[in-house]
């Protein structure tokens, strides 16, 4: 039995110690809610964890920045919306105009004062419609270009236009575009007693006859008058001196088309009550050497295209070959919608004033765009409802890049970056958060052994106290006496 060296107590003491220290530890793990509080605890569990939290961290960031994103899309569309509104109430008012037989001088200018009205409202919209500081339809977060010459007429360019060089981007023309026409000669003795059924593509048809013995003059008058009724996109033309009758369609393209039958053979058509369909042509060519769909007098680069996708111009010329070129400017606002530097939302936000609007449409007034219609005349009346109608055409392409935009990519993302989040918290909860049954079972269990070790060490701390007894008690010459007695 040692005396010098209490090995008992020095065991008991470490035990209490480990004891202790498992219980600090618990402390910790039940008060935080966390199992990993250090790197001690579990070096490769932290390094997983603080992953998981900057990823968590972004997502929400992004998060955030996809609602903004969309509410400042929404923004821009219900002012859209509004310009959309004007221009219906424009049409509407260029085709009151229009109505030649029922409108006089005065009812004209009360009209145009009324589009112009219209026409300043629109403005109003594109210059102070706004989110925060950051005006949206002024055409300055947009993608914005300028043709090289008269002839050649920047459209619109998307978000996925690439900014052209200095240089621009080179047009060429393949295939003119043309209106569809049909002209048939037409002498007095056709004309007697000849009826015909006009009828546009998606639009109006009229039926004419004309008495017999009316003259050709007489019934190309008579169908001037039917088609300037039924406000039919065609124009009417007699030569009295070559007698020949003219049939046009005002509009470039495929799509613009008329029907004509008629009731005498070789009159006008080839064959009695037999339907003929008369089309034109959509423009053919290149944009920077990249392919592009043609519309009427319209190029437009293809969606795949590398630099020139969405990119549309008009083509106001009559020869083919190299147009000119087009210079495109891109500032279009980009969000970042994702928690990798590459995850960003492109959206062009286009200028909607009414020098931008009704571009590139073909007419005999002259107007250049929907700032410059006038309704002071029926012809002018009639150009107007075809740049209104390019507006328009223009303002709903916006607005369904728009509608796609938040639909498809800002509602989707906001939706999968949600799932993101509750995920990765899901995961950095299983890694770092603490199991609370299983460690108040630790807690207890370490309590009891710490309250066992602190007895133990007691208890082995009297092995010394009993080996001085033994000696004090069991000697017989008393030569301990002093120090039992001190």
């Amino acid at each position: 039995m040692g005396m010098k060296h209490n090995i008992a107590s020095i065991n008991a003491i470490n035990h209490l110690a480990e004891a202790q220290n498992e219980l600090s530890d618990s402390l910790k793990r039940l008060s935080s809610g966390q199992r990993v509080n250090s790197g001690a605890d579990d070096p490769s569990g932290l390094i997983l964890s603080e992953g998981l939290r900057a990823q968590v961290a972004s997502a929400q960031q992004a998060l955030q920045n996809s609602e903004f994103s969309l509410s400042l899309v929404q923004t821009a569309e219900g002012a859209l919306v509004e310009v959309n509104n004007l221009l219906i109430e424009m049409r509407q008012l260029a085709t009151t105009a229009a109505n030649e037989g029922a409108t006089d001088y005065n009812a004209l200018l009360a009209l145009q004062f009324q589009i112009r009205k219209a026409i300043e409202g629109i403005d109003r919209v594109s210059r102070f419609t706004s989110f925060g500081n950051k005006t949206l339809l002024d055409g300055s977060h947009g993608a914005t270009g300028m043709g090289g010459n008269e002839e050649l007429v920047f459209l619109k360019a998307s978000s996925k236009t690439v900014a052209s060089p200095v240089s621009g981007y080179d047009v060429d023309i393949t295939e003119l575009p043309l209106r569809a026409t049909l002209t048939a000669d037409l002498d007095d003795d056709d004309a007697s007693g000849l009826q015909i059924t006009l009828e546009e593509e998606d639009g109006a048809i009229i039926r004419v006859s004309n008495p017999e013995g009316a003259t050709a003059v007489g019934f190309a008058k008579r169908l001037q008058i039917a088609v300037l009724e039924a406000n039919m996109n065609l124009n009417i033309r007699f030569d009295a001196d070559d007698e020949e009758l003219t049939i046009e369609h005002r509009e470039y393209g495929l799509t613009k088309g008329f029907t004509v039958t008629g009731t005498k053979d070789d009159v006008i058509v080839d064959n009695a009550f037999e339907p003929e369909l008369l089309l034109g042509r959509d423009i053919e060519g290149t944009i920077n050497d990249e392919p592009a769909d043609g519309d009427g007098l319209i190029l437009t680069g293809e969606y795949n295209n590398e630099k020139t996708s969405g990119l549309s111009v008009a083509f106001l010329g009559d020869g083919t070959g190299n147009a000119g070129s087009v210079t495109v400017a891109q500032n279009s606002l980009k969000f970042q919608a994702g928690a990798s530097a590459d995850e960003k939302i492109v959206i062009a936000l286009n200028s909607t004033h009414s020098t931008v609007l009704g571009r590139g449409v073909d007419n005999t007034s002259g107007f250049e765009n929907l700032s410059q219609i006038s309704l002071k005349s029926t012809q002018e009346a009639i150009d107007a409802i075809r740049l209104v109608d390019e507006a328009l055409d223009q303002l709903l392409s916006m607005r369904s890049q728009l509608g796609s935009v938040q639909k498809h990519t800002l509602e989707t993302n906001i939706s999968v970056l949600r799932n993101t989040v509750e995920n990765l918290t899901a995961a950095e909860s299983s890694i770092r958060d603490t199991d609370m049954a299983l460690e108040m079972v630790n807690f207890t269990k370490n309590q009891i052994i710490t309250e066992a070790a602190a007895a133990a060490v007691a208890q082995s701390n009297q092995t010394a106290t009993r080996v001085l007894r033994l000696l004090f008690n069991n000697n017989p010459h008393g030569h301990w006496s002093f120090f039992r007695d001190h």
